[in-house]
């Protein structure tokens, strides 16, 4: 009897320039400008992920999903799939809103404490999630559901 044998692996897609960043990510300031230039200007939702070692150096980026103009669905183990593979131990995440409007959902907070919850099951951390428009504006997230707890 043969068994099949299956590696997952990581595989090369392409590069991207990260000007203005010095290759480490701290918080939205930092990420802003990367996702700023990978979905910031769709006109589609679009989630995207930065992917980070323990000392903050970006790791990876990823755009996850694709949705549509007003929707996109974060397919969950494609997330930690990544993560996993690339060894991260902390990552940020965001989504654009094509409309420009920067609008926290409760779609979005529900979203975001699941994702920091299964974060740690892996012992890694959500730095932020974070909505992003075409004009480069953004709203974290976390700082959102912070200040509504105060």
């Amino acid at each position: 009897m043969k068994v099949e044998i299956i590696e997952l692996q990581l595989a090369k897609k392409g590069e991207i320039e990260l000007s203005g960043t010095n290759g480490y990510v701290y918080g939205i300031e930092t990420a802003q400008r990367i996702f700023l230039s990978t979905i910031g200007k769709s006109n589609i939702e679009k989630i995207g992920a930065i992917f980070v070692d323990s000392t903050n150096k970006i790791i990876n980026y990823t755009t996850l999903a694709m949705g549509t103009i007003n929707t996109v669905k974060l397919p969950m183990a494609e997330l930690f799939k990544v993560a996993l593979l690339c060894n991260a131990t902390k990552f940020v995440i965001a989504h654009n809103h094509p409309s420009g409007i920067l609008k926290v959902t409760p779609s979005d907070i529900q979203l975001t404490k699941k994702i920091g919850t299964i974060a740690k099951l892996f012992d890694m951390e959500l730095i932020d999630s974070i909505i992003i428009n075409i004009n480069g504006d953004i709203i974290s997230i976390r700082e959102y559901i912070m200040e509504k707890v105060q």
